[in-house]
């Protein structure tokens, strides 16, 4: 696009001409001595830029939004219009209390970003109607219309760029924490399974073979993709990023998106569709988690690559659209067979749960305790009793004895393991609900249980807690705690984060039955300081008492004293219990 000297630049060629900027500053960054062993994103920096609702953005706009966050710092790639902040602003409701204003800090410059809208016009009457509605219409009806795009500028700044943080602290640590990179392990050969099912299963638009060898490359001619096998690569990580700039040459054949020919492959205009390869790839590895590399067979077209770009800056537009079809259809293939594994998986889940549940059901039913009801001694009472006994009649023992249940709920105090509890006890009889136990020394005595599952056990304890409990009652409140404890623990490692900047990991001593602070070394948990455990209380009270008495500690104190109220109130109400 070419501007008249008179013209005023459009918002568009001002768009293009800093996205050119920014590629040829990446560039030469990548064209620097060793520079092609530098990746095209920092190596675990940021995750897939998406604006403040959560909506990602396509390829062409993630890509120059990817180099600013790089090229300014921003930890967290969420962005915002200014129209987006104002809304944040809204007059509270009735009864609400008024939140500070969200604005941009002073001194900050917008971002282009370059949207495709589509205008949908009928071609007889020229009645206008929604792309939305156009999407939903048959094929047939369709052709009743003409669809002409539009690409649109509009602007939009990081949230680092506004005082988001002070203003909706709860927001910005909602952000924080999501926008953590997921890890890719480097010492083992990374696998993702989206990927490798694709290729077990064919389900790329073209065959995928990996082969041993070291050849990576795509034949339009035959169109299938040869790559290594990946135990030859350094890591997973190298054959996937690989294997997405082939998969990339791959989207441009002629029954796809028509972007090269055979004579394409080894021509001069070979070196643009290198980088619409080799960015598709950095893209769809950002996008996973993955880095990728300058491919060394691309780093002879880095010149090229730079004199295009300074010659036209619509050199940048044209690659750009087609970056974002060719990872829009990388990215919607794997993300649907994730979708799917997924799906899978819940499902796999859910029949788990529900065989643990099960089994759980059973193992609970057969563990019994006995909640004695009833402890007969005057000759009143055993009289009847002796006599069933004398005879032999244990049936018409045990139905005498019941009648002395009055019905009420179990006693912790007087709820055991096993019915024998003292020296001399017979159990002479016992049915699915009752148990009557007897004792010749002292004259006789006969003592009355109501048999309970230890599922209703647990449940008491829930209720009631255990402060007149037995020992055994108390046992399986311990075993209950540390149930939870390591539920807990597997979804997230319990780590106390101290105002002087410490870490403290948090565990559970059944045993001694109180919470231990200390840090990990290789032998295990160094404790520093134990705290008994309250029964009483839940499992997020309890830690949020820990903590607590944690933050009163001189020794975890900031060297300057908090002195502001608020303050000292917040910290206690963050809890920084990473969960």
């Amino acid at each position: 696009m070419e501007q008249n000297n008179n013209e005023k630049p459009t918002a568009e060629s001002k768009a293009l001409n800093l996205f050119s900027e920014m590629m040829i500053a990446k560039i030469e960054s990548l064209s620097k001595k060793d520079g092609w062993k530098k990746p095209w994103f920092t190596e675990g920096a940021l995750q897939w830029p998406q604006n403040l609702n959560g909506r990602d953005y396509n390829g062409m706009n993630a890509a120059m939004l990817l180099f600013l966050c790089e090229k300014n710092g921003y930890k967290i790639p969420r962005f915002c219009t200014f129209d987006c902040i104002q809304r944040m602003n809204q007059t509270a409701k009735k009864g609400e209390e008024e939140k500070p204003r969200v604005r941009v800090n002073k001194g900050e410059h917008s971002f282009p970003v370059m949207l495709t809208t589509f205008t949908v016009v009928d071609k007889e009457t020229n009645e206008h109607i929604k792309w939305e509605d156009y999407k939903q219409l048959s094929q047939e009806q369709r052709e009743k219309y003409n669809v002409y795009p539009k690409l649109q500028t509009y602007y939009v700044f990081n949230v680092n760029q506004t005082n988001l943080k002070e203003a909706r602290p709860e927001l910005w640590e909602k952000l924080e924490q999501e926008y953590s990179m997921p890890k890719v392990d480097k010492n083992n050969m990374f696998s993702f399974e989206p990927v490798d099912r694709m290729i077990a299963d064919n389900r790329w638009i073209c065959p995928i073979k990996p082969t041993y060898g070291d050849q990576a490359y795509y034949s339009i001619s035959k169109n299938e993709i040869v790559v290594p096998e990946k135990g030859q690569f350094k890591d997973g990580e190298s054959f996937y990023s690989n294997l997405y700039h082939e998969m990339s040459h791959s989207t441009g054949a002629e029954n796809q998106l028509d972007r090269i020919k055979p004579t394409t492959f080894g021509s001069a205009d070979y070196a643009r569709e290198e980088l619409v390869a080799e960015l598709t790839a950095a893209l769809t590895a950002q996008r996973y988690g993955m880095t990728k590399n300058l491919k060394t067979d691309s780093a002879t077209y880095l010149k090229s690559w730079l004199d295009k770009l300074k010659e036209s800056p619509q050199f940048i537009k044209t690659v750009l659209l087609d970056v974002k079809k060719a990872s829009s259809m990388l990215t919607q293939r794997i993300d649907q067979i994730a979708l799917e594994i997924e799906e899978e998986k819940k499902a796999e889940q859910t029949e788990n749960i529900g065989n643990e549940e099960k089994e759980t059901e059973n193992k609970n039913a057969g563990q019994v305790y006995y909640a004695s009801v009833a402890y007969l001694q005057t000759s009143d009472d055993t009289a009847e009793l002796d006599k069933l006994k004398e005879k032999g009649d244990y049936e018409g023992l045990l139905t005498l004895a019941k009648e002395y249940y009055d019905g009420n709920g179990m006693d912790e105090e007087q709820t055991y393991r096993k019915p024998c509890q003292n020296r001399g006890d017979d159990l002479l009889i016992e049915d699915k609900d009752f148990a009557v136990v007897y004792n010749g020394s002292v004259g006789g005595t006969y003592e009355v249980f109501l048999k309970h599952t230890e599922q209703e056990v647990r449940d008491h304890i829930t209720r009631y807690g255990i402060g007149r409990a037995t020992e055994d009652v108390k046992a399986l409140a311990r075993d209950m705690v540390a149930e939870e404890f390591s539920e807990l623990a597997q979804r997230k490692m319990p780590i106390f984060q101290m105002p002087n900047g410490g870490l403290l990991n948090l565990q559970y001593d059944k045993e001694k039955d109180c919470l231990d602070v200390g840090t990990v070394t290789n032998a295990g948990l160094s404790v520093k300081h134990s705290f008994p455990y309250s029964h009483d209380h839940s499992m997020d009270a309890n830690i949020s008492s820990v903590y607590e008495q944690l933050l009163d500690m001189e020794e975890y104190q900031k060297e300057e004293q908090e002195n502001d109220v608020g303050q000292q109130e917040e910290r206690v109400a963050k809890s920084a219990f990473h969960r």
